[in-house]
């Protein structure tokens, strides 16, 4: 039996598979390179080589073969919560928030989070290691091909590199810990994206 509004009224424990599935915004933010830094979660442009780059959703959802995929279950919820951005839908409904109003369960529109800009395919040049491997393949074939010095190879390498720096373009602090201020987070490059992230 199926309860309208079912994340108002049962606890998130009770959740069938498909509702916990169905909280799910699609968004792609946990799929992305983490660092923790004095109390706060920085979340980077580099994300998964599982993140189809075109829907924004993990390729490999079932199996999760990467190593540093984790299911998004209670437990991790509950007990990692800074592995999830503050506007996961499953971390707001845990704190208490209830759903973004931008949520499919409430909008009845599939498209809704793409539409706010609420998926990390809108953030700043998102890109994943995967991007740059194939890049730094179809540069060795040229280079071999059009017999390149080293040096010429280098100054190309340098140049991929660049286009594909791994900056911080989202900060949220970690639940239970002391956020220091900005300026307390040395040597970390911070872009920031145009959608509210």
């Amino acid at each position: 039996m199926d309860i309208k509004d079912f994340w108002k009224v049962k606890s998130m424990e009770d959740f069938t598979e498909a509702e916990w599935e169905s909280v799910c915004l699609k968004c792609g933010k946990c799929c992305v390179l983490k660092s923790f830094e004095n109390g706060w979660a920085l979340f980077s442009n580099r994300v998964c080589d599982g993140l189809d780059m075109y829907t924004g959703k993990c390729s490999r959802y079932e199996t999760r073969l990467c190593a540093d995929c984790a299911k998004v279950d209670i437990n991790l919820v509950r007990d990692l919560p800074e592995l999830l951005p503050e506007t996961c839908a499953y971390r707001m409904l845990f704190e208490g928030k209830g759903l973004p109003q931008y949520h499919s369960l409430i909008t009845k529109d599939d498209e809704s989070v793409k539409k706010a800009k609420q998926r990390v395919l809108d953030w700043p040049n998102v890109h994943s290691s995967k991007d740059i491997r194939n890049e730094l393949m179809s540069l060795s074939e040229k280079s071999l091909k059009e017999s390149w010095s080293l040096d010429k190879l280098d100054e190309e390498e340098n140049k991929l590199f660049k286009r594909y720096p791994v900056v911080f373009v989202a900060k949220y602090p970690i639940p239970g810990k002391t956020q220091l201020p900005n300026q307390m987070i040395i040597d970390l490059k911070f872009e920031k994206s145009d959608t509210d992230i």
